[in-house]
C-alpha cells in the first residue's frame, strides 16, 4: 500500500467518524502525540506518513479493528459496530441483571449458534 492509499484510508475514516481535522489534532494531543492540523491534512494528502505510534492511536480513534480489511482492501470477517451498539454493549455487560429480559425481549437464545462468528 502507497502513502496516497493510505491518506485516502485515513481520510475515509476520519469522515466516517464525523471528525474534522482539528477534532483529530486535539485528540492525539490530549494522548500525548502533539501534531498540528497541517500533519494531519499531510497524512491524508500523501504529503507524509504518521509514525507507527500515531497509526494506531488513528486506528483506536476511528474504531479501525481490522487493520488488513481497512487499508489493503481484504474482506473483513468483523462487523464493525457503531458507537451507539458500543454503548448497548457495555451497558448490557455491566447490567447482567438485565441481560434476562433484554434477551427475552429479542428473542435471544444463548444455546443458538450465533450467526456473527
Amino acid at each position: 500500500m502507497n502513502k496516497e492509499d493510505i491518506g485516502k484510508v485515513l481520510k475515509l475514516y476520519r469522515k466516517k467518524n464525523n471528525y474534522k481535522v482539528s477534532d483529530v489534532a486535539i485528540k492525539l494531543s490530549e494522548d500525548g502525540k502533539f501534531v498540528a492540523e497541517k500533519t494531519v491534512y499531510g497524512w491524508e494528502s500523501a504529503q507524509a506518513l504518521p509514525d507507527a505510534e500515531c497509526l494506531i492511536k488513528l486506528c483506536e480513534l476511528y474504531n479501525i479493528r481490522d487493520l488488513k480489511a481497512a487499508f489493503l482492501g481484504g474482506k473483513s470477517r468483523l462487523i464493525e459496530p457503531t458507537r451507539h451498539e458500543e454503548e448497548l454493549l457495555h451497558s448490557y455487560r455491566i447490567h447482567s441483571e438485565m441481560q434476562p429480559a433484554v434477551d427475552k425481549l429479542l428473542d435471544i437464545n444463548n444455546n443458538k449458534k450465533s450467526n456473527y462468528h
